[in-house]
This record gives structure tokens, sequence and C-alpha cells, in this order.
């Protein structure tokens, strides 16, 4: 089933999202539900500043009806279908929508308004707080308002979610991912944290990537035999000279043995020249 999905609740048309969609067939059997979930997590990692829940949003065929999100799909959308993703008291898409489509043109002094604002204001002149993981709406003009937020962007990395500041606490459902409690005190603010709002499997670091079980076990000792050997012969120590005397304490057995006894005849060696 081929559908079309249109978000413009936006308060600006950068915000705005059209999605089509080729559903699988296990979304054509599910709910409504979750075909608006599906375009959330794509949208949210696409507008991060903006991000959506799920819980607040609901299908409306354009120019049919409402649809209830725990109906099934296949009984409330038809090939083709083309749907708007709205607000629970919404009843259509942003008004400045409806009149360019209509055919009303701005005026050159409204375009000029809307270039210069760069912060997207509500009905009541509040902004959405950009602190990473922070919903709140507050007055940029007003008395600063504190906020739990994320120190650092989050990672969606194939099906899991987690805040890179956090990564002891995992996700894999959207709306579950936003309800893990921020890590650090501040105050909403209307500038963006960091260069980048999100980040993917190839911006993973090491401060957020799983620990190796064996970070801190002792190295090999073929691997120390092979760096002594590197780093003798890079300060002009004979190779072959080193091969020999190594390859006769390794008859032995014990690689161990043989780096403590190099180890042991080197330490010697400067000690003397001391």
């Amino acid at each position: 089933m081929k559908v079309t999905l249109k978000y413009e609740e936006a308060q600006t048309e950068d915000l705005f999202m059209t999605l089509r969609l080729t559903l699988p067939q296990k979304y054509v059997n599910g709910t409504n539900k979750e075909v608006v979930k599906l375009f959330v997590d794509h949208y949210n990692k696409k507008k991060a500043d903006n991000m959506l829940s799920s819980e607040d949003l609901h299908l409306k065929i354009v120019g049919g009806i409402h649809l209830d999100n725990e109906e099934r799909v296949r009984d409330s959308l038809s090939n083709g279908d083309e749907c708007y993703l709205l607000g629970k008291d919404s009843e259509g898409p942003a008004p400045k929508r409806q009149e360019a489509e209509k055919g009303y043109q701005c005026t050159p002094a409204a375009a000029s308004n809307t270039t210069e604002t760069k912060v997207a204001k509500n009905a009541d002149g509040k902004v959405r707080c950009k602190n990473f993981g922070c919903q709140m709406t507050f007055d940029p003009n007003g008395p600063p308002q504190e906020c739990l937020h994320h120190k650092s962007a989050p990672i969606f990395h194939e099906t899991a979610k987690w805040w890179s500041c956090c990564p002891d606490r995992k996700a894999y459902e959207f709306d579950e991912f936003m309800r893990i409690p921020g890590c650090t005190k501040g105050f909403c603010s209307s500038e963006s944290q960091g260069k980048k709002r999100f980040l993917g499997g190839a911006d993973l670091r090491a401060d957020s990537a799983p620990v190796r079980l064996d970070a801190n076990a002792p190295p090999d000792p073929r691997q120390k035999l092979n760096s002594m050997r590197r780093g003798l012969v890079a300060v002009g120590v004979d190779a072959d000279l080193f091969d020999k005397v190594a390859g006769k304490l390794a008859e032995s057995g014990d690689l161990e043995k043989v780096c403590e006894v190099l180890k042991s005849r080197f330490s010697a060696a400067l000690n003397a020249s001391e």
C-alpha cells in the first residue's frame, strides 16, 4: 500500500515534512498508531530541533475524515491516500499553508518579517527549548526558566536510541527514548547545542561506544616481543641478532618469561651505563 504522509503543524515551513511510503504488509495489518510512529521516528532523525511525540498525533485523510489511532490501517486507508499528521485538537494544516494552497500570495512585507524571525514562537509568544531532551517552551524575553536536559547529542544507530552523554540508558522505542531523564540542570535556551543535533553510527566515539570486556587485559607476550623488536631495530639493533637471542630463550615455551628475561637484561645494561 502506497501512502503520502504530511506534517505541516510546525510554526515555520522548514519544519514541515512530506513522506511517501510503501507500507510493508505488517503495517497494513497493524494500527494507524504504528504508521504515525513510523513517520515520527523518521521525522525526529531529520528534524531534531523540533522533536515530535507519536502519542500527540493522529492521521487525517486529506479532504476526508480523522482516523482513530487504534483502527487497522487496512480498514481505514486505501492505496494512494494522502494524510496529514495532526495534533489532538487540530483540524488541518497550518493556516499559512492553507492560504498557499488556495492561491493566496504573501505580501513582500510579510515575507520579509518571516525571514527576519530567527526563532519560531507559538501563539503565546513562547519558543521551544533547544537543549537536548528538553521539550518545554519558554518566554525568551522573560526570566530564566530551569530545565533538565542532556549535555550531548542523541545517537540513532540501527534500531537503538540513546544519549551520547548517558550511554548506559538505551531505548528501542522513540517514546521510551524521550522519557530518559536529563543529566544536566540548566536554563532553557533558544540556541542549538553543538554543530550536530544527532549522531549516527559513523559518529560514535570511544566515550559512548560499548567498552570491550578485554579492554584491561594484559597484552599478549607475543605482542610485547614484537613491540620490543620494532623498538630495538629502530635504534639500530640487528634484527637477526634479536631473533636469535629471543628464539633461544623461547625454547622453554614460556614467552612471558622471555619478555621478563629481556627486560631484566636491558634494564641492567641501562643501569650500568649511568
